[in-house]
């Protein structure tokens, strides 16, 4: 006996299955846009094929067809058409996304980029990198957060000259010398420059960060708190350091130490002397070996200019803030290292220096290039024949000189700028290109010797500047 509650079968007519062929769609100007055959094709795999049916059916029903490119995305030509949803939601699975036809110029776009992301049409990862480093440097933290490997490359950038102060020195030293961080920041900081500190919490900082920072250290300059054994000691394993600047430190140094320490670093080419006393018992010294530029100051003596052997790679000397070197020392020096020097400088004050006490400079110098000097310590006397005289196998090398003043009243009557006209009238400064004197000689510069010096100069191609 039928059960009369069970549901009566509805017998309906079969899914009208659609496909799609080809057609073209029209927009507002009747521009025909082509569409393309055959919507599943490239997505379904190899064993796709239709059937004859389906293919019979795209003749009695062209209008219902979908927008395809080769990257599969699909939309209907209208939103009330039947649609095969089976069809479309497998697309989908496949990776198909839904793209509407007036959006084919955009489209359009992103193919070519695409195409040309394929062919290599970018930009290597070194150029991005030399990009980003011409930014500003407060935007480096900022692109730290591209990627990783943006942040691997910059980090460098940022530790290898940090600008450190007495608010954040202590923080560094913190993050360099923990348990935590060892040997992460080993090989990035390149300069320590510790001149904006005044007074260091723990001596034995310094030290521990120079130490933490030899593998890599080029540029170390001190601050103004002392300059113990342990940071001396600290500097034997600076493999890399150019640049050794002392000239900040305010305790006493012992110079034997000192040249112990650095008498192996082969890279250091710049030293500057503490100015502060110095203690020094002996006056042999083993030198760095491409040692070219020194500053001299502090307690150095007399004693120390005539008895020390200097190397003869020098090529820049500098006298600063030297108040027991005398006359006697100065020329001491000059007269055996002079020959081999390019650029000399004297600084004010040097107390026990007379007012002319470098008049000699060119005279035992013949190869400098440049002279910056203070007109506390040279009179006329230094462009005249008697110590500017000449060189008889080659033109006088001086390209540029340069007189300062401290500002004291009467100083600049000690040098005539008609004295200066002559020497250069004379061929005994054949290549002399700019000559800078300070505002405060108090040189008229409508005065006619001003005015025949500014014309000597230019008729031969050099300038004459004020400063």
């Amino acid at each position: 006996m039928a059960n009369k509650y069970r549901p009566k079968k509805i017998i309906k007519s079969y899914y009208r299955k659609y496909t799609y062929g080809v057609s073209c769609l029209k927009d507002e100007n009747n521009n025909l846009y082509p569409i393309d055959e055959q919507l599943f094709t490239s997505g379904c795999g190899p064993d796709f094929k239709e059937t004859k049916w389906e293919l019979n059916y795209d003749k009695y029903d062209p209008s219902l067809v979908f927008q395809k490119r080769w990257y599969g995305e699909v939309w209907p030509v209208s939103k009330f058409q039947k649609i095969d949803v089976l069809k479309v939601a497998l697309a989908l699975k496949r990776g198909l996304t839904v793209l509407p036809p007036w959006l084919e110029i955009q489209y359009e776009r992103q193919n070519e980029n695409r195409k040309m992301e394929r062919e290599g049409m970018k930009l290597p990862f070194e150029i991005i990198v030399k990009i980003l480093e011409f930014t500003e440097p407060k935007e480096r933290t900022k692109q730290l957060l591209i990627c990783r490997s943006i942040y691997c490359i910059l980090l460098r950038n940022i530790y290898c000259y940090p600008k450190l102060d007495s608010t954040n020195f202590n923080p560094f030293v913190e993050l360099l010398t923990c348990r935590e961080n060892k040997g992460r920041f080993d090989h990035f900081v390149e300069v320590l420059d510790l001149s904006n500190i005044i007074q260091v919490a723990k001596t034995s900082y310094v030290g521990k960060l120079i130490r933490r920072c030899s593998a890599s250290l080029q540029i170390f300059i001190s601050s103004q708190s002392n300059f113990g054994l342990t940071s001396l000691i600290s500097l034997r394993n600076c493999e890399k350091l150019k640049i050794l600047d002392l000239s900040l430190v305010s305790g006493q140094v012992d110079l034997k130490e000192l040249f112990r320490c650095i008498c192996n670093l082969h890279a250091l080419e710049q030293l500057s002397f503490p100015r502060s006393s110095i203690r020094c018992e002996d006056y042999q010294f083993d030198w760095p070996q491409n040692l070219w530029y020194l500053k001299l100051q502090g307690g150095i003596t007399d004693d120390f200019l005539m008895n020390s052997v200097f190397p003869s790679t020098i090529r820049s000397l500098e006298f600063a803030h030297c108040p027991n070197v005398s006359d006697e020392g100065a020329n001491d020096i000059l007269s055996k290292i002079g020959f081999q020097l390019e650029r000399l400088s004297v600084f004010y004050p040097m107390p026990m220096l007379s007012g002319e006490g470098f008049n000699f400079a060119l005279l035992y110098c013949p190869n400098l290039k440049m002279l910056y000097a203070s007109i506390s310590y040279i009179s006329n006397n230094l462009f005249r024949m008697e110590y500017l005289p000449p060189l008889a196998d080659k033109d006088r090398p001086l390209k540029h000189i340069i007189i300062d003043s401290p500002g004291q009243a009467g100083e600049g009557a000690k040098i005539d700028p008609d004295e200066i006209t002559s020497a250069i009238c004379g061929d005994r400064l054949p290549c002399l290109h700019s000559l800078t004197y300070s505002k405060h000689l108090g040189w008229n510069i409508m005065s006619d010797e001003i005015q025949d010096l500014v014309f000597e100069m230019e008729n031969r191609g050099g300038e004459v500047y004020q400063m």
